[in-house]
């Protein structure tokens, strides 16, 4: 068995785009390394992070001196610049929507794509994520 990552487009509209995640870890895969968003399939230059909903639910028998189970979120280039780290056993419910969301800070190379990486992943331990993103043209095309 290896380790589960499966993504669902929810919604996929010119402005929307909202992906279900489902994680789950067979305790010998490793970590899971891989894009998120690749927005050249999405239709766009870039994407802002305006929510995150959902649960990670960590096994604290798979490491005891370290029971957390987390997720970070990078802007993918050739330098991987942080965009966010999502906790374990929470009900999580970041809404950044009311302000600006989470923007790519474009450091050179970047290429707008969004990678996903587990940390600590082990048997027993899943995530069922749901995240909203606002999909961006950099040169919009004009009718």
């Amino acid at each position: 068995m290896t380790n589960l990552f499966a993504i669902r487009e929810s919604v996929n509209g010119a402005r929307n785009l909202i992906l279900d995640v489902e994680i789950a870890g067979d305790g010998a895969s490793g970590e899971i390394d891989d894009l998120l968003v690749e927005v050249g399939a999405f239709g766009c230059d870039e994407v802002r992070l305006d929510a995150i909903q959902g649960n990670i639910i960590a096994d604290p028998s798979e490491n005891p001196a370290d029971d957390s189970f987390t997720i970070d979120l990078f802007w993918d280039g050739p330098t991987q610049v942080p965009l966010f780290t999502i906790p374990s056993n929470l009900d999580l419910n970041y809404d950044w929507s009311k302000g600006s969301g989470k923007t790519n800070e474009k450091v050179a190379g970047y290429t707008g794509d969004v990678r996903l990486v587990t940390n600590g992943l082990g048997s027993n331990e899943s995530a069922s994520l749901r995240f909203h993103f606002i999909k961006k043209r950099i040169n919009p095309r004009i009718p």
